[in-house]
């Protein structure tokens, strides 16, 4: 399976070039479209269309991650009826705008983008700039919250990649498919909580002496940090389905310490449904990130950048 990634706009290619720093994603040698700001106009939208369909065909490009600012009026443009029309699902990593009085029309527009693109879209996934417009100076903190996205969306994709050094029995990986499913409805996208963690499995001596064991697997902490850290503020406990991405090193899969049922069960608190995926990491580093989906009016984020919309009219 080919990666399909179009990052529009400064937000969205931000976070785009943040992911295309893992060597793993880089090794997958995935499709990277970024429109230029100034491809704009009909005759700009034709080329664009031609290039997304040359680039796409005859490669087996079934699902396409799409990274925008969803403040950005540039995101409604042909881009995402190509991918509907190609049958291609899309994942839009959306960043919302801050609640500044200057980026009001961007809230605006922001609305307005989801309720044109909910017909094309499966997924939301949302980074809200709002986690962060507390901090002083706090468009410095950009580039470290778009990295903080951009690994989110890496331990999805190797979650979803089979561990093709493992026997069949262990075999912990996601299909994308099943992805997909976790993370929309029948009849309308998923609007998608982001949350990570992660933690050494060896001191600085486990890097010089390579045979010095990994310390056991503290999952409740890791669980447990990483809701401190959710992508949307105010997101409630109760969401409809969730999926764990875990990312271990080989040695915890093979000797079986890997608790399956204590993440579950904790996802179990915070979702009517959750799933769970198990990838190999190289360094010795343990990470999880959970994906929450919700319905549109189940996160009053959403509400409240309606409720500024319908204030306009």
């Amino acid at each position: 399976m080919t990666y399909l990634f179009i990052g529009i706009g400064n937000a969205g290619g931000a976070i785009l070039d943040a992911l295309l720093e893992y060597k793993a994603i880089r090794r997958a040698k995935p499709i990277v479209i970024k429109p230029k700001p100034e491809e704009k106009s009909d005759k700009d939208n034709d080329k664009i269309e031609t290039k997304l369909k040359k680039q796409v065909k005859g490669k087996s490009v079934n699902f396409a991650f799409l990274f925008a600012g969803l403040g950005d009026s540039n995101i409604t443009s042909t881009i995402p009826g190509i991918l509907t029309e190609l049958n291609i699902k899309m994942f839009l990593v959306g960043v919302l705008p801050t609640n500044r009085r200057e980026k009001r029309e961007e809230t605006i527009n922001a609305y307005y983008s989801m309720e044109k693109l909910k017909e094309h879209v499966n997924s939301f996934i949302i980074a809200d700039n709002q986690r962060i417009a507390h901090l002083p100076n706090f468009e410095d903190f950009y580039p470290s919250y778009n990295r903080y996205i951009a690994s989110c969306i890496a331990d999805i994709l190797t979650g979803t990649s089979p561990l093709g050094s493992l026997p069949d029995e262990m075999q912990l990986s996601m299909p994308m498919d099943e992805v997909v499913k976790a993370l929309s409805f029948d009849n309308e996208p998923g609007y998608v909580v982001l949350s990570r963690a992660s933690e050494l499995t060896k001191g600085l001596w486990g890097y010089i002496f390579p045979f010095l064991r990994h310390k056991p697997l503290d999952l409740r902490t890791l669980l447990r940090v990483s809701l401190e850290k959710l992508s949307v503020s105010d997101a409630p406990i109760g969401s409809e389905k969730s999926v764990s991405f875990l990312r271990v090193p080989k040695y915890y899969i093979i000797s079986k310490s890997v608790d399956r049922e204590q993440i579950e069960e904790f996802m179990l608190s915070h979702s009517k449904e959750c799933h769970l995926a198990v990838s190999i990491t190289n360094r010795n580093i343990a990470a999880i990130t959970n994906l929450f989906t919700y319905k549109f009016d189940q996160l009053e984020r959403l509400r409240e950048i309606r409720r500024l919309a319908y204030e306009e009219v």
